[in-house]
Formats: C-alpha cells, structure tokens, sequence
C-alpha cells in the first residue's frame, strides 16, 4: 500500500496500476469502531463509501467507476480492488490517522 498524500493510497496489487482511492481525514467518531465490527460484508462497504472523497477505480472490464452513493457502486468491482479497499481503510483509519504527524508547532502564548 503506497501512500503519498495523507488520505491517498495507491494500490500496490498487480495489474492494478493507476487505481487509487482518497479517504477523509477527518469525522471518524469512536462509534464506528462497534458499527464497523458488527457490519457484514454489504454493511462494511456501506460504510466504507461513506469515508471515500475520491478514488480512480475500475470494473471488471477496465473502465473507470464513477463515485457515486449507487448502492450497486461495487457490483462490477474486482473482488482484489474490494479487498484492497477494505483493507487500506481499515489501516488508515485505525494506523494512519492517529499517527499522523500535527502540527509542528505549539500554539502561541502571545496575547
């Protein structure tokens, strides 16, 4: 998993090239952490859409998937690009996020 951009994460599996997706990097309440671990499958992409802002995805026949909150969005997707992306998000979030670097300097004390 290549990351080049907080939230950015290109696909490393091959025959993969180009294909990408682009997590929020913020609005990650702790109640996800129950809803994500009682989700089935559907459930897990459900709420896998609701923290994509963009990606470059293609279906099984090599076009480019449109985002969109279509509750087919992943039929046509390659089950190697579902498990990706179900697995970068799982990382980001639970990894990524909390140890992404902050600000570098401390707030002014200056009034």
């Amino acid at each position: 998993m290549a990351e080049s951009e907080l939230g950015r994460i290109e696909c490393d599996a091959p025959g993969f090239e180009g294909v990408w997706v682009r997590f929020k990097t913020r609005g990650y309440p702790f109640k996800l952490r129950q809803e994500w671990r009682a989700a089935d499958d559907v459930g897990a992409l459900v709420i896998l859409r609701r923290y994509i802002e963009d990606w470059s995805v293609t279906d099984m026949m090599g076009a480019p998937v449109t985002l969109s909150d279509d509750p087919t969005l992943f039929d046509d997707v390659e089950e190697t690009l579902i498990v990706w992306l179900i697995q970068s998000f799982a990382r980001f979030w639970r990894e990524t996020l909390p140890s992404a670097r902050k600000n570098s300097s401390a707030p002014s004390t200056e009034a």
